[in-house]
């Protein structure tokens, strides 16, 4: 089982709508990376995270963890309170403003630089994935493959998909064209 550590920052100043979408870039990222991401982020959100991020690798260091080789398994968002007031409007009226708040967690996981992680779950290794990428390609197949999917229709060509339709103009002759979807 790998070793985990977690910080958690109550009651942030900021919508959790603002703080998912830059929780989203750093998810299941290294953390060196996902440090070099929130640096260059010009959000609020992003400097809260760089200090959560930050206190779940101090964390992870008091628990005997090498800081090389974190990653981010969890990162979540929550919704706080909301703290509610008010303007004056029209008429002497109030206008409420919802002044909303965030539970941010971090979880970071000791593992293998090998393996890519998205998220906290294994994927294949880098080595696979470059010998499905190096695979050569027959031009000879590509060709049999369009012919295929192709049919003349008064000498142009266009995909099996489309359907012949008579032409209501052409006078004692079908005339056939391709029908556009």
């Amino acid at each position: 089982m790998n070793k985990t550590a977690i910080a958690k920052i109550n009651y942030l100043k900021i919508g959790p709508r603002k703080m998912v979408g830059i929780c989203k870039l750093v998810r299941g990222k290294d953390i060196l990376v996902a440090k070099s991401i929130l640096l260059r982020t010009p959000k609020k959100g992003a400097r809260l995270i760089e200090k959560a991020l930050a206190s779940a690798v101090s964390n992870a260091k008091n628990k005997n963890m090498e800081e090389k080789r974190l990653f981010i398994k969890e990162i979540k968002a929550d919704i706080g309170p909301t703290y509610k007031r008010s303007i004056p409007w029209s008429r002497g009226s109030p206008r409420p403003i919802k002044k909303r708040t965030t539970h941010l967690t971090i979880v970071v996981e000791e593992g293998d630089k090998k393996t890519l992680r998205a998220g906290g779950k294994k994927q294949e290794s880098i080595e696979t994935k470059k010998q499905e990428s190096n695979k050569t390609i027959n031009p000879e197949e590509i060709q049999s493959e369009i012919q295929e999917n192709t049919v003349e229709t008064n000498g142009r060509s266009s995909k099996k998909e489309a359907k012949p339709v008579k032409d209501k103009k052409a006078k004692g002759g079908v005339k056939v064209r391709v029908k556009k979807k």
